[in-house]
């Protein structure tokens, strides 16, 4: 702590008729959230992953829920931001020319995870399970038709 008289001239707020807060240097903090909103459908929909297998491509922003902000203190910045984030997305396999949807739901992007530890679910429809399970058959050399009376187990 510094003796009267003798500190940083960015502390002495008591002291201005203002009260500036000079260059930022005290806590301050902005709302981030519609911002980060809008940068999220730019980025995420569109996004298209092809291979020989097929092409997949985020078609739709569903849901997007929670908060951001930007704070700065002493001049660095800080920033927070916890998400639940639900996309459509839509197929093709290329072979077979069938064609599926489903969603990908992100229920906790956070500053406090790591990229590894960012959990991220998968939901695909019931044509799609229905054909992987019609593949793995055949895959199989089981020659045996599967149709919607197949139900899958979860």
């Amino acid at each position: 702590m510094a003796k009267w008289g003798q500190g940083d001239p960015r502390w002495i707020v008591e002291e201005r008729e203002d009260g500036t807060n000079v260059n930022n240097w005290h806590w301050t903090e902005r709302d981030a959230t519609s911002w980060s909103k809008g940068k999220f459908q730019d980025l995420l929909v569109g996004i298209v992953v092809e291979n020989d297998a097929g092409r997949g491509e985020i078609s739709e922003l569903k849901q997007v829920e929670g908060e951001a902000s930007c704070s700065s203190r002493k001049g660095k910045l800080i920033f927070f931001y916890e998400w639940y984030i639900k996309l459509g997305w839509k197929g093709i396999v290329k072979e077979s020319g069938v064609k599926h949807k489903g969603l990908i739901e992100i229920p906790n992007l956070s500053e406090e995870n790591e990229v590894d530890d960012t959990e991220v679910c998968d939901q695909v429809s019931i044509s799609f399970v229905l054909f992987s399970v019609k593949l793995l058959l055949q895959t199989l050399g089981i020659s045996s038709s599967v149709d919607q009376t197949v139900v899958p187990v979860w």
